[in-house]
């Protein structure tokens, strides 16, 4: 939650969700992932996956997973 008086347009008016990234989903979890050309993907972000994905270094954004 966030509280300020500065209106929404302009605290997240510059996150703009970047156009090579792709939701993607990985031995059952949603993710947000950036293809890279040799295959493989960088994962951005999780969506949806169960909690204690949180902590599992290989789950973190700039890890790199394969894809299709």
């Amino acid at each position: 939650m966030l509280y300020s008086v500065m209106p929404v347009e302009y605290v997240y008016g510059e996150q703009k969700r970047d156009d090579h990234c792709q939701d993607y989903v990985y031995q059952g979890m949603l993710m947000e992932v950036k293809p890279l050309t040799s295959g493989n993907a960088m994962i951005v972000r999780l969506i949806n996956p169960p909690l204690d994905c949180y902590l599992d270094q290989k789950y973190a954004p700039g890890s790199i997973i394969p894809y299709r």
